[in-house]
């Protein structure tokens, strides 16, 4: 019999799963149908397609906010709170400059831009941040919780390039393998230690958009 406190760890992390089936199957199904949409391709013509797509993934961490916030009255324990507002504005600002300093105000410029903070970096942030490593901290404390998130997360950035170049089940693995420390385990941690130490997730959130973002402002 498992105990409760391993029951504890597992159902968080089996939820997450579900998430990342869930997201590959939403993913999969686009590209068999032909419905991928690609930032660099993104124009006023088919921008509202894209968004439509993009929502769809943001549907399990609408539904993560309602259940918590029917279950607990508040979001806090999600880490959806204003504290540290002097670097929450100081980091916007930063990702504001970001984007002015691209020069790109076309579609494409205005939604890579908001897909980067709102369609990437939070909810990763509140699925692997904000539930998954609050619920196994609470239970195993701060390094195991980071490690077993960080696991998770690694092997969610094997996803996308696994279904969008048909990697082999050798490829995959490898991939996720790969991924597991730098891009897994030491970033998620770094993410996770942010947050615990800001008490707000937006902290790691900014962080994390002005990252990713910065791939479009400093490689061309």
């Amino acid at each position: 019999m498992l105990t409760k406190k391993v029951k504890n760890v597992l159902s968080p992390a089996l939820i997450v799963i579900q998430y990342l089936i869930f997201m590959g199957c939403c993913l999969a199904y686009e590209k068999q149908q032909g419905l991928l949409i690609r930032l660099p391709e993104i124009t006023a013509l088919n921008i509202g397609k894209r968004a439509l797509h993009d929502s769809i993934s943001l549907f399990p961490v609408i539904v993560l906010l309602i259940i918590t916030l029917f279950k607990d009255k508040t979001l806090n324990n999600l880490g959806i709170t204003l504290k540290r507002p002097l670097l929450i504005i100081a980091l916007f600002s930063i990702y504001l400059i970001m984007f002015f300093l691209n020069g790109d105000f076309s579609m494409k410029g205005y939604y890579s831009a908001f897909f980067y903070l709102i369609i990437v970096a939070f909810p990763e942030e509140l699925i692997f941040r904000g539930y998954l490593f609050s619920k196994i901290e609470e239970e195993t404390g701060f390094w195991i919780a980071a490690i077993i998130s960080g696991v998770l997360f690694g092997a969610a950035h094997s996803l996308v390039p696994a279904i969008l170049y048909d990697f082999t089940l050798r490829q995959l693995i490898r991939s996720i393998l790969s991924n597991l420390l730098g891009q897994g385990i030491l970033i998620s941690g770094v993410f996770a230690l942010l947050y615990k130490k800001s008490h707000t997730l937006f902290v790691p959130v900014l962080i994390h958009a002005v990252l990713d973002y910065s791939s479009i402002l400093f490689i061309k």
